[in-house]
């Protein structure tokens, strides 16, 4: 058998050469990427534990972040109510804030940069809890702001906002590590097999997506946060708009029940329409206990402080309670506050008085040169234990209370909104006097004292508006009762037709919101402009929202506030006639 010719073992030669090559170089190829496959699984397990511990830093970042505002919250809630068992919890979160500071630290141990910062976040942490401490024991419950308690909040938020920095920095490293090796062995497996590619895609489109996600993630906070905002400003307008609209029907069956009591002849009858009137002002009462709970927890009340005589506004508390024993004694003194939320508050504390005790005795003096006035009752009194619960929301002791259990929780709201303390001293048995102490005023307060009449609006040509029919009819009907000649009309376009007409009253009546806008102060300068003399104004309103009051205060207009009542619109109706004539 002959062997193979020279050109074809050269020929084998070369094939065997370049196969072995080939596979030398397929081997090759394979135990490289076998390393680096080894290389990067190491890797991405090293990248995965530092992206963990960064995770988890960040973490125990916001935990602590949290605690801390839990503990600022915590000492301002203390601040307002001076409960003692809210510094229990101050402690705990106190502990909790340090706790997670400290895992960060343990998290973060091989990181120099993040330790720096780790230590001077517990350092500002320290700083700004011994400042807390200091306020929560100092005797009084009022913190006024600081520039160093705002200096350490401030630094404490912007070294947190460093270290995030710095950890999400090094997630982008590592993920920027991890990205390298991955684009390393896409090159090497595109020879072998396009699952690497895929892979390799795959990988990307994750990372590419994870970090949109986060994009996405800061975006929405930014928005909730936004319309955590937007929700404050919000509320404030819903409790505007259902402050009138929920106003109205009460304004309207008020004004009808006093219509109807003038009319009606019987005894018996008369009996019926005085408990009705009895029964919707007990209804009054209780929406604006609703109301004004809304409203305080709203934060849109905000007291206008002036100088303010006591007396009217015990004459006003003490016309309330016309079948009561309500023993006001005289006095000149003046304080400085808001004349209207202190006369609720008072004025609480007397209902509750003749709730409990059938009469109330308001009397005042000074004590250390502030007004100490005192509401006392004769009542069954109150048990110590009972003593702090009664100004609990919906609270009511005792079977004869009735009401929603509102009233004392306002009172307090109300007393913090002013910066004024409530005692309350009682014995079971002995009845019990709640004492508030208010800044006197630096100079005696004016008083005015309305001339009011049976026949103010006797013969006075009035002009009246309101957008509502029910009210318009029982607002018109009044005024008639009251001897007024009256015109009525819905809005601003009617008014101005009637008196292009020729009408020209003595008198305006307007209610203020018209076709859902707060209309009525521009309507009145409006149809002042046409007559002459210009007529004063009496404007009938249901918005108590605190920019409206400030506006109606601004206008230098009588006001009254919806359900009115007839002897207060015969009053103000007095008072601006007698002013027209001076």
């Amino acid at each position: 058998m002959t062997g193979p010719s020279a050109p074809e073992a050269k020929r084998s030669l070369s094939a065997e050469t370049i196969l072995t090559a080939a596979i030398g170089a397929v081997s090759l190829i394979v135990i490289t990427l076998g390393v680096l496959l080894w290389a990067a699984e190491r890797n991405h397990r090293n990248e995965e534990a530092v992206v963990e511990r960064v995770r988890a830093a960040r973490s125990e970042l916001i935990e602590a972040s949290q605690a801390r505002y839990e503990a600022e919250a915590i000492a301002a809630l203390y601040a307002e109510t001076g409960d003692r068992d809210l510094l229990a919890e101050f402690d705990a979160a106190k502990a909790i804030a340090r706790q997670h500071l400290t895992t960060l630290r343990i998290t973060t141990a091989a990181d120099a940069e993040a330790q720096a910062s780790v230590t001077r976040l517990e350092d500002l942490l320290e700083r700004r809890f011994d400042a807390l401490g200091a306020e929560t024991s100092a005797s009084s419950r009022v913190f006024p702001p600081g520039q160093p308690r705002d200096d350490l909040q401030a630094a404490f938020r912007a070294e947190s906002t460093a270290l995030f920095v710095l950890l999400d920095g090094r997630i982008d490293r590592a993920r920027d590590a991890e990205s390298a090796i991955r684009g390393q062995l896409s090159i090497l497996a595109v020879a072998l097999a396009l699952l690497s590619l895929v892979g390799s895609g795959l990988a990307m489109f994750a990372l590419r997506r994870e970090r949109t996600q986060w994009r996405l993630a800061h975006a929405a906070a930014e928005d909730a946060r936004a319309k955590a905002d937007a929700s404050d400003i919000a509320k404030s307008r819903f409790l505007a708009v259902a402050s009138h609209d929920m106003r109205q029907p009460l304004h309207a069956l008020t004004l009808y029940l006093t219509a109807l009591e003038r009319r009606v002849e019987s005894s018996e009858a008369r009996d019926i329409v005085t408990k009705m009137d009895r029964a919707v002002h007990s209804m009054v009462g209780m929406f604006a206990s609703l109301l004004d709970l809304a409203r305080l927890q709203a934060g849109v009340i905000k007291p206008d402080i002036a100088d303010s005589a006591l007396q009217p506004i015990f004459d006003a508390i003490a016309a309330e309670h016309p079948g009561a024993k309500v023993d006001v004694a005289p006095t000149q003194l003046s304080v400085l506050t808001d004349s209207r939320l202190l006369e609720r508050v008072i004025s609480n504390l007397v209902a509750n008085a003749v709730k409990h005790g059938g009469s109330a005795r308001v009397s005042t003096r000074t004590v250390n040169g502030d007004a100490e006035i005192t509401i006392a009752d004769e009542g069954p009194g109150i048990a110590f234990e009972d003593q702090e619960r009664i100004f609990n929301e919906f609270e009511r002791l005792g079977a004869r209370s009735d009401g929603l259990g509102l009233g004392l929780t306002i009172v307090r709201r109300l007393a913090e909104l002013l910066d004024i303390s409530v005692d309350l001293q009682s014995v079971p048995g002995e009845g019990a006097s709640f004492i508030l102490r208010v800044p006197r005023a630096t100079t005696p307060a004016a008083v005015t004292v309305p001339a009011v009449g049976a026949d103010a609006l006797r013969g006075v040509p009035v002009l009246a508006m309101d957008d509502d029919a029910l009210a318009r009819e029982a607002i018109a009907g009044l005024l008639r009762d009251l001897g007024a000649h009256v015109r009525a009309c819905a809005n601003g376009e009617e008014a101005e037709a009637i008196v292009q007409q020729g009408y020209k009253p003595d008198l305006l009546v307007l209610d203020l919101r018209i076709e859902g806008e707060l209309r009525g102060l521009d309507i009145a300068e409006r149809l002042r402009a046409h007559l002459a003399p210009a007529p004063p104004v009496i404007m009938i309103t249901g918005d108590t929202e605190q920019q409206t009051l400030e506006a109606l205060r601004a206008s230098g207009h009588a006001w009254l506030i919806k359900p009115i009542n007839p002897n207060d619109l015969s009053a103000a109706a007095a008072t601006q006639l007698s002013k027209t004539e001076a």
